[in-house]
């Protein structure tokens, strides 16, 4: 969807689902930012497409892939490059840009953030139904990773200064 299309959908819908047709919007851009950002790491480690560079990382095709958006899956396509070993066998190389990509520390973050504001954990799954690892029981392990972080700095306050 481009601008003109953009602004044409945002005319024709209701006001509550303007803010949909938006985020919808971004969201097709944020995915074509993390291929065109895929492409370039490929491009630097093999070199361009049709005149590649003698080295030992070579394009391997592409394969389907999943990042993550505001703390929701997103469905991309990753391009995959292998590396040559010194004993001719090769490898997967992970893309950097990719693993950064699909980290789900800003989703933990934001669980993080609703279990100190008060959801409870079975709530969170209603609050972010497409994102990975926000089951109940997930959820609850990452509060007992986490949590006794929070426990140990109330416990550091010094309660003196707030009578």
């Amino acid at each position: 969807m481009n601008e003109v299309s953009l602004l044409q959908s945002l005319g024709q819908v209701s006001a509550s689902e303007t803010g949909e047709v938006f985020r919808d919007f971004i969201r097709g851009h944020v995915r074509e930012m993390i291929s065109e950002v895929m492409a370039a790491e490929v491009t630097q480690l093999c070199g361009p497409k049709h005149a590649p560079h003698e080295g030992d990382h070579y394009r391997a095709g592409t394969s389907p892939g999943r990042v993550l958006y505001e703390g929701e899956r997103e469905e991309v396509v990753r391009p995959r490059v292998r590396r040559r070993g010194d004993d001719g066998d090769s490898h997967e190389v992970e893309l950097a840009t990719y693993r950064a990509a699909k980290d789900p520390s800003q989703l933990q973050t934001q669980i993080i953030q609703a279990i100190v504001s008060g959801v409870s954990s079975r709530a969170i799954e209603d609050i972010k139904p497409n994102s990975p690892g926000v089951s109940r029981s997930n959820v609850s392990r990452l509060w007992k990773e986490v949590g006794h972080k929070f426990v140990d700095e109330l416990r550091g306050k010094d309660l003196g200064a707030q009578s």
